[in-house]
C-alpha cells in the first residue's frame, strides 16, 4: 500500500487521480494527519496495520511553499518542511517502508549559468530554500530507503500557480511586467506524478537524490509569452495584453530568489530510463486540457 501525504495539494491531487486511474492501493491524507506530530503519524500508521495492510511507500507532497511569507513565518515553515519530513523518515524507517520526498531548486543559490546536478553543493538564499535543504538532509540521514526528487516551477490543475495567475491577469490587464532575469524550467504536475508512479513501479529501486523538471529552460518573461500565445490560440485569453520584461531589481520581494535554477535531469533519465517532455509541449497539453474541460479561470 502507498501512503500519499499531502493529497490535497497541487501535486498530491494529481497523484491521487493517477493512483485511482491505475487501481493502485493507496490511502491519502492531508492536514487531518499532521506530519508535525510524530504520535499522530504513528497512530495513523497503526490504523492501517490493523487492517492487515503494509505501507510500502510513503510519498510526501506536503510542504510550506509560500516563499515570501516564510521570511516572517519561519517557525511554521520549518515545522512543515524540516520537522515534518524528519518525522516521516523516522516512521518510514520503523515501518521498513520507502519514502519519496519532494524538494526544490531553491536549495541552490542560483549563482551559476549551467544546470545543477544532484552533486552540486547546496547554498539556499532564503528561508524557504534553507528549510527544504535541511529537510532533505534529515530524510537522507534517517531513512536509508529514501528518494528525494527536486523539482521547480510547478503548475497544474489543482491550486494556485503561475500559469493560472497569468491567464487571469492577461484577461484583465492591457500590459504585464514580468521578470526576465530569473531562469528555470516550468514543470507540469501531471508529468511529475507520472514519473513518481513509474519509479515506485520499478522492480529495482535506486535510492538517493534525483532532479526532475520538464526539459528546456526559460525566464519567467519567456514563460509568460508562451502562456499568452497559447492562451490566445485556444481562446482562453480574449484580451490584448502586452508582456513587458523587467529585471528582478525592479520587482521587489521579501525573499531572494535564485536567478538561475535549471536542474540537470541526466541522472534520472539514465537510472530510471525516463523520457522527459519539453516544457512548451507540456504547457500546450495542459492548456488543451483546461480548454477541453471548460475550466473557468
Amino acid at each position: 500500500m502507498i501512503w500519499l501525504v499531502g493529497n490535497k495539494g497541487m501535486l498530491g491531487r494529481e497523484l491521487e487521480l493517477l493512483l485511482k486511474e491505475k487501481s493502485i492501493d493507496f490511502v491519502g491524507t492531508d492536514k487531518e494527519v499532521s506530519i508535525t506530530d510524530l504520535n499522530i503519524l504513528y497512530e495513523f500508521s497503526d490504523s492501517i496495520t490493523k487492517k492487515n495492510k503494509k505501507i510500502r511507500w510513503i510519498i510526501n507532497c506536503a510542504a510550506y511553499t509560500m516563499v515570501d511569507k516564510a521570511e516572517d513565518e519561519t517557525s511554521l515553515c520549518y515545522d512543515i518542511n524540516v520537522f515534518g519530513p524528519q518525522n516521516l523518515a523516522k516512521l518510514a524507517c520503523d515501518l521498513d517502508a520507502s519514502l519519496i520526498h519532494i524538494s526544490t531548486d531553491y536549495v541552490f543559490s542560483g549563482d551559476t549559468d549551467s544546470p545543477y546536478s544532484e552533486e552540486n553543493p547546496k547554498a539556499p538564499c532564503c528561508v524557504y530554500g534553507s528549510s527544504k535543504s535541511e529537510g532533505e538532509d534529515l530524510v537522507l540521514s534517517l531513512c536509508k530507503n529514501s528518494l528525494i526528487i527536486r523539482t521547480a516551477w510547478l503548475y497544474g490543475r489543482y491550486g494556485h500557480n503561475f500559469v493560472y495567475t497569468m491567464l487571469k491577469l492577461m484577461n484583465q490587464k492591457d500590459h504585464l511586467n514580468v521578470v526576465d532575469d530569473q531562469v528555470g524550467s516550468p514543470t507540469w504536475t501531471k508529468d511529475l506524478a507520472n514519473v513518481i508512479i513509474t519509479i515506485i513501479s520499478k522492480a529495482e529501486i535506486h535510492y538517493g537524490i534525483y532532479h526532475y523538471t520538464n526539459e528546456g529552460q526559460c525566464s519567467w518573461f519567456e514563460f509568460s509569452k508562451e502562456i499568452y500565445r497559447l492562451g490566445v490560440t485556444y481562446g482562453i485569453i480574449k484580451n490584448q495584453c502586452e508582456i513587458r520584461p523587467i529585471k528582478t531589481s525592479e520587482y521587489k520581494t521579501k525573499a531572494k530568489r535564485p536567478l538561475y535554477s535549471v536542474l540537470s535531469k541526466e541522472k534520472i533519465k539514465r537510472v530510471y530510463r525516463i523520457d522527459i517532455p519539453h516544457w512548451k509541449l507540456s504547457l500546450q497539453k495542459f492548456l488543451e486540457e483546461i480548454k477541453r474541460d471548460g475550466e473557468v479561470l
